[in-house]
């Protein structure tokens, strides 16, 4: 009965002598141990490529976080010197007024003076409209009929604006009595995009 399963008697024993003889120890076989010893170190490199993936998904997630935050925090100070652009001296019609433009202190720096303050100024270019009376083309200042003061411009092509309402306001004497004409105007100010 041995002899009907036995088909291939050569190679049975070609396969003992690499396994180390008969009882399979010994050899130029590879035991059991080493096979599991390198299971062992498959695994362990395995488990490290995969925690190097998290670290570099949780970076890349902190890193976007701080990308928008910056974007963030360039639109609140961005906002804010809308405000602080509006109420300088060399722009600001009345000292007791907020968001009060003078337009004859605007006409002066935009007759190209505003570049002397190229250091001073900490957005990328400053602009003011005339919203009322309404108007078709802009028309930049000084000039008759004019409703653009450009202030600022370092010349980027790359600037994202951001604009809030004032007034432009100046002195008039008519009939013999001084008064204040205001006009509303929109105060653009522009700072590098992404």
């Amino acid at each position: 009965m041995v002899e009907k399963y036995n088909i291939f008697p050569e190679l049975r024993t070609q396969y003992s002598e690499l396994r180390g003889g008969r009882g399979g120890r010994g050899g130029i076989g590879v035991n059991r141990g080493q096979i599991q010893i390198q299971q062992m170190a498959f695994m362990i490199a395995a488990v490290f490529f995969f925690f190097i993936l998290v670290g570099l998904f949780f970076l890349a997630i902190q890193f976007k976080d701080v990308k928008s935050g910056a974007a963030q925090l360039q639109k609140e100070q961005t906002i804010s010197s809308l405000k602080v652009i509006a109420d300088m001296p060399e722009l600001n019609y009345d000292s007791s007024e907020s968001m009060t433009i003078d337009e004859d202190k605007l006409k002066i720096m935009s007759g190209n003076f505003g570049s002397v303050y190229e250091l001073f100024w900490p957005v990328a270019s400053v602009g003011i409209y005339k919203v009322y009376p309404a108007f078709n083309e802009v028309k930049k200042c000084p000039g008759l009929g004019c409703n653009y003061y450009e202030i600022y411009d370092n010349g980027q092509s790359n600037v994202k604006t951001y604009s809030t309402y004032i007034s432009i306001c100046k002195k008039m004497k008519e009939y013999g009595s001084v008064y204040d004409r205001c006009e509303v105007g929109k105060l653009v100010v522009g700072v590098l995009g992404e």
